[in-house]
């Protein structure tokens, strides 16, 4: 039986109202938000919103994008590699291995779109804080945020002097270095420099060459240089993120073909068996400038303009297995440039608003050259075809594809609030968008001639789409161009039921870009064409924040519902013998549907308790012919009514931190456990949890699993610590994710073992 956080919630929630309530007032502090581009209260902002501070980055002990979403209920990040991550709030996400395919939620550095999968698992490095706005953000964001938005912001220059080196070592071989540098140069100009070094050694071992994959190896640097004059701010931010590493890409449960569990090379947790080392690496770079204008009559001007670049690329054991069947390389480069100006009015008017105009420009290349090993027989036979004595011919022989997506978008925007009474305030927003993309794609399969003289195609053995032959190729071109555009409206009302409580309902909208399926594909989706329509969302919320207890309780509640249309849905579709390959199209209505309960309390100056709970039922409103030849009703079934992949209904976190003060040492003792929960879910359309009817291979469902954390140490007044600290401490086993790789191989993706090591610190100010 599944593991409810119910009764526990119940039980902390009891905790919480019997401890004592003499707590020292005003130990809530103001959290301060820029998810509707103004710098606002959190309390007053209608949007459920989770932020992580810089502090509770540091307690956590979070190092990446992916770790912060472990404790945020409803927002997940996919684990196991890089260059597809997929961000998912409320149930609804995808990753973009996809040049054509883009996002739903988007992230942000500073309001600069990050743009697609490869450049979203950042590093954490000199955050000040990370907002999670869960929900449409079309007006605000525009496009790919149909889910929500995540915005990290940094801690930008000032005028004093600081420096902060901080190192930590633990099992696993792991290490983390970082220092931050912040200086005057004169009375008006200051700048940061942050540079991080980590490393951990991997703990899945490849039995056949020894190499242990799922290692992190990555370095992070940015700089800032801020003027600060009279009537303008400038903030000229550089960042740069290098990462190479034996990444992972699932752990075998079956043979290679997925037709033999368990797998017989590698039967073993976090054991699998690859002829090849799995390798990814990524460079992710970009610079910006942020000019803030005091255009007089309290009115500014702020423009933010940035250019992005991402280089990622990975190579792969695509047979999973110490067979030398194929071998994938797949490199994609991203370059974006985007103009942001925004017109903003005064403070403290009746009428408060933002207007503004986006620009974005992106150019996105991809290629893949899959290769055939040495042992093509081995996938001859298995696929039925006649072609095994000829091994030798085939061995090196490439499928290729080249594409080039092209993406240019202009925006027009507004968003303010109208205080319609002294407790009563309307908000309101609308983003008029139109985007154009063209596509450039090519299909190439080396022709291998038998026998003398017969061609075969490998486009033909692998039931790809091919073309004529062109110089040793079969080649497929396809070439087309799509225009967009989108109206995304916004509406709320919100009301002051006292001085420190507010409720408010709120509409929202958004929509993701349409695009093209530049991936492999059989014939008869080239023949119909692989582009695919924009997907549009319209969302409904209701909510309660607030502080109360005399300012020592801050609280959350939300309820939500959003009803997608046009769904898009990147899927895998049986090719024959069992093969398969990924298709995109408009295939579904999605409703999600739920509640956020967030809360933090300090019963006392010395304790801080807090909590979250999350419900999110996603389903398939409408999807007729969506089933696989892994669902019990085969090829083509109704999935109407079946859960979204990768969206479990229940999520919770909660943490307890006590404070006890060490007066000889000016400094105070430090303990502070955390505890997450993710119920169990699907991950695959057809909501099965075998490989296929009367198999009996597990495939397709992840079980509940529960995770503690805890540091413990000394903190000696913000100027030096020491901690100890461990994730994952009860070493629970537990599985994120299961999928089916090219060949059918049914891959689960484990969670990380207990790590734990020791932490110092030191500032100098």
């Amino acid at each position: 039986m599944q593991k409810k956080p119910l009764a526990l919630s119940v039980g902390i929630a009891t905790l919480v109202v019997c401890l004592d309530s003499s707590a020292r007032q005003g130990l809530i502090e103001e959290v301060i938000v820029t998810a509707q581009k103004r710098s606002e209260s959190l309390e007053d902002v209608p949007i459920s919103i989770a932020v992580m501070s810089s502090e509770a980055m540091d307690k956590t002990g979070v190092r990446q994008m992916r770790e912060v979403a472990e404790f945020v209920p409803n927002v997940s990040l996919t684990a196991g590699n890089d260059t597809n991550t997929a961000v998912r709030i409320r149930g609804v996400g995808a990753n973009t291995r996809n040049i054509g395919f883009d996002t739903r939620v988007g992230m942000y550095l500073d309001g600069v779109y990050l743009g697609q999968s490869p450049a979203q698992n950042l590093d954490i490095l000199d955050l000040e804080r990370v907002e999670i706005a869960r929900g449409p953000q079309g007006t605000l964001f525009g496009k790919n945020t149909v889910a929500g938005a995540i915005n990290m912001i940094t801690n930008k220059p000032d005028r004093s002097f600081m420096a902060d080196v901080r190192g930590e070592y633990g099992n696993l071989d792991s290490y983390r270095i970082s220092a931050i540098v912040n200086a005057p140069l004169t009375e008006s100009i200051a700048a940061r420099l942050s540079v991080s070094d980590n490393h951990r050694d991997g703990f899945i071992k490849n039995i056949t060459t020894g190499t242990e994959f799922n290692e992190r190896d990555g370095t992070s640097y940015r700089g800032q240089l801020r003027y600060q004059g009279d009537r303008i701010d400038v903030n000229l931010a550089a960042d740069y993120l290098e990462s190479e590493r034996v990444s992972f890409f699932g752990e075998p449960q079956t043979d290679w073909s997925g037709r033999v569990y368990p797998d017989p090379l590698a039967p073993g947790r976090n054991r699998i068996s690859n002829n090849i080392d799995n390798h990814e690496e990524r460079e992710v770079w970009g610079v910006s400038a942020t000019a803030d204008i005091d255009l007089g009559d309290n009115y500014s001007l702020r423009s933010i303009t940035a250019y992005r670049d991402t280089d990622a690329r990975r190579i792969q054991d695509s047979d999973q297995s110490a067979n030398d069947i194929l071998r994938l390389d797949y490199p994609d480069q991203y370059e974006q440039w985007s103009q942001e100006i925004q017109f903003i009015s005064p403070e403290g008017e009746r009428l408060q608003y933002i207007a503004g105009l986006y620009l974005y420009d992106q150019v996105a290349i991809s290629e893949r050259s899959p290769s055939l090993g040495s042992q093509t027989d081995v996938l001859f036979n298995a696929l039925g075809v006649p072609l095994a004595p000829f091994r030798d011919l085939f061995t090196g022989a490439r499928l290729s594809t080249h594409g080039k997506v092209d993406t240019e978008s202009w925006a027009l925007f507004v968003n303010g609030t109208y205080e319609l009474g002294d407790r009563l305030t309307l908000g309101f927003g609308a983003r008029y968008t139109e985007e154009k993309k063209s596509v450039d794609y090519t299909m190439l399969g080396d022709v291998v001639y038998i026998l003398g003289s017969i061609p075969v195609s490998l486009s033909e053995v692998f039931g790809i789409a091919e073309g004529p032959i062109i110089d040793g190729y079969s080649t497929a071109v396809y070439k087309d161009e799509k225009s967009y555009d989108d109206f995304s409206p916004t509406l709320s009302l919100s009301y002051a039921i006292s001085d420190t409580v507010n409720i408010y309902a709120r509409y929202s909208s958004a929509f993701k870009s349409g695009g093209f399926n530049v991936d492999f594909v059989p014939q008869q989706v080239l023949d119909s064409g692989l582009d695919f329509d924009t997907e549009t969302v319209d969302a409904y919320e209701i909510g309660l924040k607030g502080t109360a207890l005399d300012n020592t309780l801050r609280f959350a509640l939300a309820g939500f519902q959003m009803d997608f249309d046009d769904y898009q849905l990147n899927q895998f579709v049986k090719l024959g013998s069992n093969l398969s390959a990924i298709t995109i199209r408009n295939a579904a209505k999605v409703q999600s549907r739920g509640f956020e309960a967030e809360a933090t309390w300090y019963p006392s100056a010395a304790l801080m308790l807090q909590g979250s709970l999350g419900y999110n039922d996603a389903e398939f409103d409408e999807f007729p012919g969506g089933g696989t030849s892994r669902n019990p009703g085969g090829l083509g079934a109704d999935l109407s009514g079946n859960k979204l992949p990768l969206a479990p209904e229940w999520s919770a976190a909660f943490a307890a931190q006590y404070n006890h003060p060490l007066p000889a040492w000016n400094a105070e003792f430090v303990t502070r456990v955390d505890w997450t929960y993710t119920e169990g879910h699907y991950t695959t359309e057809d909501n099965v949890k075998v490989a296929s009817p009367g198999s009996g291979i597990p495939f397709g469902y992840v079980e509940s699993y529960d995770i503690f954390n805890a540091r413990i140490g000394v903190e000696a007044a913000g100027q030096w610590s020491v901690y100890l600290w461990a994730r994952n401490l009860l070493d629970e086993e537990y599985t994120d994710n299961s999928q089916s790789d090219f060949f059918g191989t049914i891959v689960d993706f484990p969670g990380d073992p207990r790590t734990y090591g020791i932490e110092l610190a030191y500032t100098f100010d």
